[in-house]
């Protein structure tokens, strides 16, 4: 690896910080090289504008040749030369960065917003699968599998990301057989890996759920 290479690495190192933690912390489709590197450059460039703004805005003298991300870029003639406190600043203002990117993302409040100005009616999630387990309303679950004859009753406590792996993770199940209501069995916890096209999931309030094991 060349000088020059090295400091563009060192003076991106905040992007590339950024990017790899939305990355981990954010459920996506899996990106290209391009796109990381595209993504570590738009947020790396992000870090280093409000690392200046801050520094504006405290220091009202303050050079904008002051900030050697932005010397360099603007100064075709100068030789990149990393400032190493100036790229630790910035790394952690990059780490502030990801988690509000990774909140926003996990929440959906971009989506949101859009929603809400009427921009889209589009969900975040990949799938209607992903969009029906990411609700907050989506707690107890009634799975029926119909080839099988089985129905499940259970809280949700993982799920996979899409409904093409379309598996569950269920506490406090309750097993019957769907045709009849007869109770087959219980158990604390219970790991589904479904076909499905072969079954139907309904939504239930744990109270509800509770009232009728109560009643029975």
């Amino acid at each position: 690896m060349s000088h020059f290479a090295f400091n563009i690495i060192l003076i991106f190192f905040p992007g590339i910080i950024c990017a790899f933690l939305v990355d981990m912390f954010t459920n996506h489709k899996e990106r290209t090289q391009f796109q990381f590197v595209l993504n570590s450059f738009i947020l790396g460039v992000a870090s280093y504008v409000i690392f200046a703004f801050f520094a504006f805005c405290i220091f009202k003298d303050y050079d904008i040749n002051a900030v050697s991300f932005l010397r360099n870029s603007s100064n075709k003639d100068s030789q990149i030369v990393p400032n190493i406190n100036e790229i630790f600043i910035v790394t952690i203002i990059a780490i502030f960065l990801s988690i509000l990117i990774t909140k926003t993302v996990n929440k959906k409040w971009h989506f949101k917003i859009a929603q809400g100005i009427k921009i889209t009616q589009k969900f975040a999630e990949q799938d209607v699968w992903g969009f029906l387990f990411n609700s907050e309303k989506t707690e107890w679950v009634t799975v029926r599998d119909i080839d099988n004859d089985i129905m499940y009753d259970g809280n949700v406590r993982a799920f996979s990301d899409n409904s093409k792996d379309a598996e569950l993770l269920l506490e406090e199940v309750i097993v019957y057989k769907n045709s009849s209501g007869e109770k087959l069995y219980e158990v604390d916890v219970q790991y589904l890996s479904l076909d499905r096209k072969n079954i139907s999931i309904e939504l239930r309030s744990g109270a509800e759920i509770k009232e009728e094991n109560y009643d029975r």
